[in-house]
């Protein structure tokens, strides 16, 4: 059961480690690696990636909605 903010009656985001999110995309059907999401995210991001969040040094997260419009922002429309 997934918990919503009792104040505004959102669901908490959902932060995903790099491995995580590189998963994820692969289940989207993205050829994805977590080698590729960190050079996808050198330079700034570069606008290539999703976007992220660096928490310390070395951990970057990504937020399942960025990741769910980065995907989407990229899928071949047919039609």
């Amino acid at each position: 059961m997934t918990q919503t903010n009792t104040t505004t009656n959102t669901p908490p985001e959902v932060w995903l480690t790099r491995k995580a999110a590189a998963h994820y995309l692969r289940l989207k059907g993205f050829a994805m690696t977590e080698t590729t999401l960190a050079r996808m995210a050198s330079n700034n991001n570069a606008g290539k990636g999703p976007a992220f969040t660096r928490f310390g040094w070395k951990t970057v997260k990504y937020l399942k909605d960025d990741l769910d419009a980065w995907s989407e922002a990229r899928k071949a429309r047919v039609g």
